[in-house]
C-alpha cells in the first residue's frame, strides 16, 4: 500500500475501500435492533454576551432557565469557564480558569471546546489557501488551550470531502494535518465562470466567435458543483449531530457565488442578440433572474443541520486574499483587466464604463452566502482574509467563556429531535446555545458519512467521542528476520466482554499503520463473525510489509451491525535488516492454557506469526496482560536472528525492571528446548515470577554469542497484581 502525502488521513476512506475492492459481500436481512430507554446526563454549552458583544462570565446557575420540548427542567450541573486574558509582559500557565459546582470537578470539564478547520478547495483561490494555513497555524499556537478538541476537514472537486484528522486535543498531529494541506487540490473555480457569465449579461464582453453557447453550459455546470457541495457539508452536518457539545466550524472559503443561489437583475445572456438589428445583449437579456429553487433548498436545509448539529460557522472570506495592495489598487478592483479585454483604466472603454460594473458587485462574490451561513448558524462572518489574526483572537474570546448546563433525560434510541431553549434572568444579555439534540440511532441506520465519521473516531482518537469502545491489548512481533525486508507482525488479544460486544453477525477488523510522519503506510481489513467465540478471548494477528522506521499501529474492531467496537494500540520501531552478529526480536511470553481462539487477518505478504513463535497451543497461549494471581512460572518464545557467523553458541539470561522504581528482580531462568524457524533460532524459556513484587515491569531478555561476544537483548511489558 502506498503512503500519503499529507495529513493523517484522509486517504484512509480510499484504503478502506481499496480493501474491499473485488470481495463478495453477503446482505443478509437485518432484524430490528432493540435498545432500552435509559436515563443519562445532558449537557449544554451555552455562550452570554452583552448588548456589545462581551462575554458575560460572572453568572450563577440560578441565572439560568432550560427548556426541553417547551417544559422547564431542572439544572442538576454547572460549569463555568471564564478566558483570563494574560497578565502584562507574561505568558500564563494556563489560559483558562474554571469555575464548578463539586460534582463537577474543575479539573476535568465536562465538556471542552471543540473547533473545526474547514478549508474549501472548491471555492477559493491559492493565496486564499496560503493565508487560511497561517492563520490555521496561529490559532493552534495562541487560541487553542489546553483540553481543547480541533479537527481538519477539507473539501476539493477532485477529492470530494475529506477528514484530515478527527478531532484531536494533540495540538502537534493537528498542526502536521494543516501544514500538508496542498494547494494542487484548487480546481474548477466557479467564480471565473460566474464573472464572465454575468459580463455576457451586461454587454461589457462578447463571446468567441464559435463559442457563444459555452458560457451558460459552463455555468449549469458550475451550478451542479455547488449542489454536490452543499449536499457534502450537509451530510457532514449530520453525521456531527453525535459529537457531543458546542462545535464552531473555522471555514476558509470566497464562498459560492450569491447570483448561483440567488439569482441576480442583469439576465440570461442571450446566444443571438435577441432583439433584433440594433439591439444590445444587454437590452435584449430579461430583466431579472430569479433564485434558483434547488439551490437556494439545498442550502437552507444546510443551515439548519449546522444548527441542530450544535455547529456554528466562522466564515474567514479568502476573497481579499489575492488583492495586493498597491497604488492603483482601487482603480484595479473597479476597472482591471479581465482576461485581456482592455477595459482597464489607461483605455477609453474602461473611463466611461459605470461604476455598476462587474468589478464593483458583490452579487459575483460569496460574501452574501458566508455571511447568511454565519448569520443563521450563531457564528460570524469575517471579511478580511489579511486580518485573521485579529479575528481570529475574538474567536478565542468569543468561545473562551461559556457555561455547562446539565440536567438528566430518558434517553430512547429513535434518533427523534428534542429542541431546547436557554434564557437568561439577567437583563442585556444575549445568549447562544444549541438549538436541540437528537437521541441516539441504531448504527445500522447511520448514513454512509456517519459510519465513515464513526470508524475514524475509532481509528484517530484516544478517546472516541461517538462511543467508549472497549481496550484490547496490542504487541508487535517479527515475521521474517531473514528477509531483507524488514516484516512486522501485530498480535491484538480481545478480551471476552470486548468480544461479546463485537458477536452477533459480522464485524471487521481493521489495522492501521502510521509513520513517524502521522502518515498512513498500510492497512488491512478482514472480516469474521465472532459470535462462535463468545465464552473465550480472541486472538487476532495482521501482518504487514514495512521499512525500518517508528510507527504508531492500532486495530478497530467494529461490529457491522451494532457499531459496537473495540480497540487496541501499540508502538514499535521496526530495524534495518542484520549485516552481522545476532539480534533478538521481541519475546511473546506464554502462560498456561485457558480457553482461546486464534483468527488470522491478510499477511500473504508476510507469512504466519506462528512460523516464527512456535508453541504448543493446547498448553499455553500468549501472555498480553497481567497473569492470573498464583502464576508461578511463565515462558518467553525468542527468536534470535544471526548474521555473518558460521559457527555459533548462545546464552541467556534476563532481568525484571520495576517501571516506577528502577529496582531490578533476576528471576530464574530454564532454557527449555531451542528450533530452527523461518531463518532464526528460536529459544523457548522457562521464567520464575517467585518473588517479583507487584507492579508494572519491563522484562529484558539478553542472548550472547560466546564465541564471538556479540550480544542482544529485546523487551516485554509485564503487570503482575
Amino acid at each position: 500500500m502506498r503512503k500519503t502525502e499529507g495529513g493523517r488521513v484522509f486517504l484512509v476512506l480510499i484504503a478502506l475501500l481499496s480493501s474491499a475492492a473485488g470481495q463478495e459481500v453477503l446482505i443478509r436481512p437485518q432484524k430490528p435492533l432493540t435498545h432500552e430507554v435509559s436515563v443519562s446526563l445532558k449537557l449544554i454549552q451555552v455562550y452570554v454576551t452583552d448588548k456589545k458583544g462581551n462575554p458575560v462570565p460572572d453568572l450563577g446557575r440560578e441565572d439560568f432557565v432550560l427548556y426541553d420540548g417547551g417544559l422547564p427542567v431542572t439544572i442538576t450541573e454547572f460549569e463555568r469557564h471564564v478566558l483570563v486574558p494574560p497578565p502584562p509582559k507574561a505568558k500564563p500557565a494556563v489560559d483558562r480558569a474554571t469555575t464548578a459546582l463539586p460534582l463537577l470537578p474543575p479539573a476535568a470539564p465536562a465538556l471542552s471546546r471543540k473547533y473545526i478547520f474547514f478549508f474549501d478547495f472548491a471555492y477559493n483561490n491559492s493565496r486564499g489557501i496560503k493565508k487560511g494555513k497561517e492563520a490555521a497555524l496561529h490559532f493552534l499556537d495562541h487560541g487553542v488551550q489546553p483540553g481543547d478538541e480541533v479537527a481538519l476537514f477539507s473539501y476539493s472537486l477532485t477529492r470530494g470531502l475529506s477528514i484530515n484528522e478527527f478531532f484531536s486535543s494533540d495540538r502537534a498531529k493537528v498542526r502536521a494535518a494543516v501544514e500538508a494541506l496542498d494547494v494542487k487540490s484548487i480546481a474548477g473555480r466557479a467564480e471565473d465562470v460566474e464573472q464572465e457569465y454575468w459580463l455576457q449579461a451586461t454587454g461589457q464582453i462578447q463571446p468567441q466567435s464559435g463559442r457563444e453557447g459555452e458560457i451558460p453550459w459552463r455555468r449549469q455546470d458550475s451550478k451542479k458543483q455547488a449542489e454536490n457541495y452543499i449536499l457534502k457539508l450537509t451530510a457532514l452536518a449530520k453525521g456531527l449531530r453525535y459529537v457531543p457539545g458546542q462545535k464552531h466550524l473555522i471555514l476558509f472559503s470566497t464562498g459560492i457565488a450569491n447570483s448561483l443561489i440567488y439569482g441576480g437583475a442583469a439576465g440570461t445572456p442571450r446566444e443571438d442578440g435577441g432583439g433584433g438589428a440594433g439591439t444590445s445583449r444587454a437590452q435584449s437579456a430579461s430583466p431579472f433572474e430569479v433564485a434558483d429553487r434547488i439551490l437556494l433548498e439545498r442550502y437552507e436545509t444546510l443551515f439548519k443541520e449546522l444548527s441542530s448539529s450544535n455547529c456554528a460557522v466562522f466564515s474567514f472570506d479568502t476573497r481579499a486574499g489575492p488583492i495586493v495592495p498597491t497604488l492603483f489598487a482601487a482603480d484595479e478592483a473597479t476597472f482591471g483587466d479581465f482576461r485581456g479585454r482592455g477595459r482597464d483604466n489607461f483605455t477609453v472603454g474602461g473611463v466611461n464604463q459605470t461604476q455598476n460594473t462587474i468589478f464593483k458587485e458583490d452579487n459575483l462574490t460569496g460574501l452574501y452566502s458566508l455571511a447568511k451561513l454565519s448569520r443563521d448558524t450563531g457564528g460570524k462572518y469575517y471579511g478580511n482574509i489579511d486580518e485573521s489574526d485579529r479575528n481570529l483572537d475574538q474567536v478565542r474570546i468569543l468561545t473562551g467563556t461559556y457555561y455547562v448546563l446539565g440536567y438528566p433525560i430518558s434517553q430512547a434510541w429513535d434518533g427523534a429531535f428534542h429542541e431546547i431553549r436557554v434564557e437568561v434572568k439577567r437583563k442585556g444579555c444575549d445568549v447562544r446555545a444549541q438549538s436541540g439534540y437528537f437521541n441516539p440511532k441504531p448504527f445500522a441506520e447511520y448514513s454512509d458519512l456517519e459510519k465513515q465519521l464513526h470508524l475514524l473516531d475509532l481509528a484517530l482518537s484516544d478517546n472516541p467521542v461517538f462511543q467508549a469502545p472497549a481496550r484490547g491489548t496490542m504487541i508487535p512481533l517479527a515475521a521474517g528476520p531473514a528477509d531483507e525486508t524488514a516484516n512486522l507482525v501485530l498480535l491484538t488479544k480481545l478480551p471476552m466482554d470486548a468480544v461479546e460486544k463485537l458477536a452477533g453477525g459480522p464485524s471487521e477488523l481493521v489495522t492501521f499503520i502510521f509513520n513517524e510522519a502521522d502518515n498512513l503506510t498500510d492497512l488491512r481489513r478482514t472480516e469474521a463473525d465472532l459470535t462462535k467465540f463468545k465464552e473465550s478471548v480472541v486472538f487476532y494477528s495482521s501482518g504487514a510489509a514495512l521499512p525500518p522506521g517508528s510507527f504508531q499501529c492500532r486495530l478497530v474492531a467494529r461490529n457491522l451491525e451494532s457499531g459496537e467496537a473495540a480497540v487496541a494500540s501499540a508502538r514499535t520501531f521496526v530495524p534495518k535488516p542484520l549485516e552481522r552478529g545476532i539480534r533478538l526480536h521481541p519475546p511473546l511470553l506464554l502462560v498456561a492454557r485457558s480457553e482461546a481462539a486464534y483468527l488470522e487477518g491478510k499477511t500473504a505478504d508476510v507469512g504466519s506469526w506462528t512460523a516464527l513463535y512456535p508453541f504448543d497451543d493446547k498448553a499455553f497461549m500468549p501472555l498480553l496482560g497481567p497473569p492470573l494471581l498464583g502464576t508461578a512460572q511463565i515462558r518467553a518464545v525468542v527468536p534470535c536472528t544471526i548474521a555473518g557467523l558460521e559457527a555459533f553458541r548462545l546464552a541467556f539470561r534476563a532481568a525484571f525492571v520495576n517501571a516506577a522504581t528502577g529496582e531490578i528482580h533476576i528471576p530464574r531462568v530454564v532454557p527449555e528446548g531451542q528450533v530452527a524457524a523461518n531463518g532464526a533460532v528460536v529459544q523457548m524459556l522457562a521464567l520464575s515470577l517467585d518473588g517479583l513484587p507487584p507492579g508494572s515491569h519491563i522484562l529484558y531478555i539478553y542472548a550472547e554469542e560466546t564465541m564471538s561476544g556479540s550480544l542482544s537483548f529485546s523487551t516485554a511489558s509485564l503487570v503482575v497484581r
